[in-house]
């Protein structure tokens, strides 16, 4: 989650195609330490979308699951 986390901050600040360096600087300055692996999954996972659409997506499946 903290990988996803760290994804929605670079966007929210404006980096509409954050890398894993951008992650890694932002989890850094915080102090957790980084596994490349899990970085690299969420890049993968989330590059060239819309992020306003993956949370839509993602609410359809939540509500799903709660009825």
């Amino acid at each position: 989650m903290r990988y996803v986390a760290a994804y929605l901050l670079a966007v929210l600040g404006g980096n509409e195609s954050p890398t894993s360096k951008d992650l890694k600087k932002i989890l850094d300055s915080v102090g957790i330490e980084t596994d490349d692996e899990r970085v690299n999954k969420v890049i993968s996972e989330l590059n060239g979308k819309n992020i306003e659409d993956v949370i839509a997506q993602g609410k359809c499946t939540l509500s799903a699951v709660a009825a």
